[in-house]
């Protein structure tokens, strides 16, 4: 099995993909009782999704779709800024130069693959290529119990910094539950 990355472009079956690839994961997170991290999507959310990803590019972010043997798998996208719902936070973030995980998504059917793990040491590579401090990311953290996410990072080598809460995503109302996660970028491979 051949795992490789290649730039995501704007393509029909690119961006078709990924709205594929977001919506099976939604479905199985759905299946498994976890809706909260996302949602339920439709077709409103799938305009979102594609707009977001030229609008990002103009913004500096950079993306890629992971392929097993040629196939498809997963799509990551790295940004020099974080997520308008979670400001840097003076006195609790700690200062310095960071790679932003804005997305990392692995279609169900290569679950358990090392796709997910692949990613993030592109993105670790990514990260030390460009002298950053940091890499982070933020996921769900889900109640207590249903907090595989945040863990599933710290086994790839990722620290909780914060936990957060921002407005949940419309059309859905209430609170989404979230943690910033953050790894050091050593300073001997600078």
């Amino acid at each position: 099995m051949s795992i490789t990355l290649r730039p995501f472009t704007s393509s029909e079956s690119d961006s078709e993909f990924v709205w594929s690839c977001f919506s099976a994961r939604v479905e199985w997170l759905a299946s498994k009782g976890l809706d909260g991290q996302w949602g339920h999507w439709d077709s409103d959310t799938k305009e979102k999704i594609r707009a977001s990803l030229p609008a990002d590019t103009a913004k500096g972010a950079r993306s890629w779709i992971a392929e097993v043997d040629g196939a498809p798998a997963g799509f990551l996208q790295l940004t020099p800024f974080r997520a308008e719902y979670l400001p840097f936070d003076e006195k609790e973030d700690k200062p310095g130069k960071e790679i932003y995980v804005k997305a990392l998504v692995v279609h169900p059917d290569f679950k358990g693959k090392g796709v997910g793990e692949y990613m993030l040491r592109y993105a670790k590579g990514i990260a030390e290529e460009e002298k950053a401090d940091w890499l982070r990311l933020d996921c769900w953290r889900g109640p207590e119990g249903k907090d595989g996410l945040v863990k599933y990072y710290e086994g790839q080598g990722f620290a909780r910094a914060r936990e957060f809460v921002t407005p949940a995503p419309a059309p859905r109302a209430g609170e989404w539950p979230g943690q910033l996660l953050e790894m050091k970028i050593a300073q001997d491979s600078k």
